[in-house]
């Protein structure tokens, strides 16, 4: 299901601990991995007059190459089949989107930062401007400052508790293929599926018996499930699920008929923002 992602650098200290979750997801079947750095020519240049551009330009390609290849060998150690692409120049989340569909990726996983944001690349900014434009699906690494304000990762046994937020679309469902793949072959200690209720919604008993017939499936494959209905704000809701449950990775839908219906501004999104935990956002493939 996921044996080829891309991975966009920076170079950055989140970077470097994002290989840790690249180092993970070998559970799951992964082996190649495409290493992509984004020339932004916005951030390089900035607002300057009286500099060779060109010059400029082509002494950070130079060094670019070089910085990925070091970057890519590091990832290659780990025994993944690791293609160094040409740097490219653009609006970040726009090129990592779309290289991701040139190399026929299964999946991007990209490297950001909690909810104190550095300047850098591969930011919120640019890691929710991926979850929004990617037709492939996402998942968001983080790396958040600790208490002696050295930077620590989120992702050591990635799969150990995993939050699903599930509301009933096609998509949603589709998505817990990849929960149950996650959980197994991460030997998840536990799965909580989560279904928020909004407004005066209910839930009648061909939901009910839909939400029991998850769990069922779960446990048929040996995975410790339970099945959660909460009331409110959706993207709230299912980050203070994962709080509670000390939750090692959130998993969302970015289309649906409900509380994961869009991903612009939607609940994904505030949680792909907000969550101190490595997000997967499931999107359906054309």
């Amino acid at each position: 299901m996921i044996k080829n992602v891309i991975y966009p650098t920076d170079f950055s200290r989140a970077s470097e601990l994002g290989i840790k979750a690249l180092e993970e997801m070998k559970k799951i079947g992964v082996e190649k991995v495409y290493v992509l750095h984004v020339i932004d020519l916005n951030r390089l240049i900035g607002p300057v007059s009286g500099i060779d551009i060109p010059a400029v330009i082509n002494d950070y390609e130079v060094e670019t190459e070089r910085n990925t290849e070091i970057f890519s060998e590091s990832i290659r150690k780990l025994g993944f089949d690791v293609h160094a692409i040409e740097p490219r120049t653009g609006e970040p989340s726009i090129v990592i989107s779309e290289t991701a569909e040139e190399v026929k990726a299964d999946m991007i996983v990209i490297p950001s930062h909690g909810k104190s944001f550095i300047s850098g690349l591969l930011l919120g900014s640019v890691s929710e401007g991926v979850v929004k434009r990617s037709r492939k699906p996402v998942l968001v690494v983080k790396m958040l400052p600790s208490e002696n304000s050295e930077s620590k990762s989120t992702f050591g046994q990635m799969f150990k508790r995993i939050v699903a937020g599930f509301d009933f679309s096609q998509s949603s469902e589709k998505m817990m293929d990849y929960v149950k793949l996650f959980a197994k072959k991460g030997e998840a200690e536990r799965v909580t599926v989560v279904h928020v209720l909004e407004r005066r919604d209910e839930l009648n008993d061909e939901k009910l018996g839909k939400l029991e017939e998850i769990k069922c499936s779960f446990e048929g494959e040996g995975i410790d499930a339970e099945i959660l209905v909460g009331k409110g704000t959706p993207y709230k809701e299912i980050l203070r699920t994962s709080e509670e449950r000390d939750a090692t990775m959130i998993t969302v839908s970015s289309g649906g008929e409900g509380f994961i219906r869009t991903i612009l501004g939607g609940t994904a999104d505030g949680i792909v923002r907000r969550s101190r935990v490595p997000v997967f956002v499931y999107k359906e493939q054309a």
